[in-house]
């Protein structure tokens, strides 16, 4: 069956994954002039890596397009921390962390500006597809929220899911500490 991308609606297979994508480009360049224009200073990720034009590699938005003075990128995969080492090696702003991404914001004592969360985390056995991510999403925001400058900023990267998905339940407890949807679909973006 053939499928447009109508309305701003994503064409899933069978397996609940997307058929037709397009890269967050415009939405880590949006955010990265927003995170210019509140004076921002830190950025953490939480799930990093360079992964090609689709993924949008942020790490290279971050550091190319921002005035951040620490970026700090967090993976649970040595890999991925080894691509972006790689990729960002020119700038001396960029932190690699290998840690468990909540337990490393559960521990952070600085504030952060923007927080940037595009981690992979599993469903426990028997659970609903997508529980464990959402779930993790929560967590991460919970860990974080106290850390959270006056005007920061939550970007989630691949929001254009059907739920329960990263953004399930981030994005009303985000509402409900104060935080506005500037806009959603590839990614979400909030800001307080």
């Amino acid at each position: 069956m053939n499928i447009e991308n109508m309305d701003g609606y994503i064409p899933l297979a069978q397996n609940g994954f997307w058929q037709i994508r397009h890269p967050p480009t415009k939405s880590l360049d949006t955010t990265a002039t927003l995170f210019n224009q509140i004076n921002g200073e830190t950025i953490i990720e939480v799930g990093t890596g360079m992964h090609g034009e689709m993924s949008g590699n942020s790490m290279l938005v971050w550091t190319q397009k921002t005035s951040a003075k620490r970026i700090i990128a967090i993976d649970l995969d040595q890999k991925r921390l080894d691509e972006v080492k790689e990729a960002t090696s020119q700038y001396s702003n960029v932190e690699l962390v290998l840690a468990n991404g909540i337990e490393y914001l559960n521990k952070f004592s600085k504030t952060i500006d923007l927080l940037y969360l595009d981690f992979w985390a599993p469903d426990a056995e028997g659970a609903f597809p997508g529980t464990g991510r959402a779930e993790a999403y929560r967590e991460a925001f919970i860990a974080a929220k106290d850390k959270m400058k006056t005007h920061a900023m939550i970007l989630i990267d691949d929001t254009d899911h059907i739920h329960p998905w990263k953004h399930t339940y981030i994005v009303p407890l985000a509402r409900e500490n104060g935080y506005s949807v500037l806009h959603t679909g590839r990614q979400t973006l909030l800001k307080r």
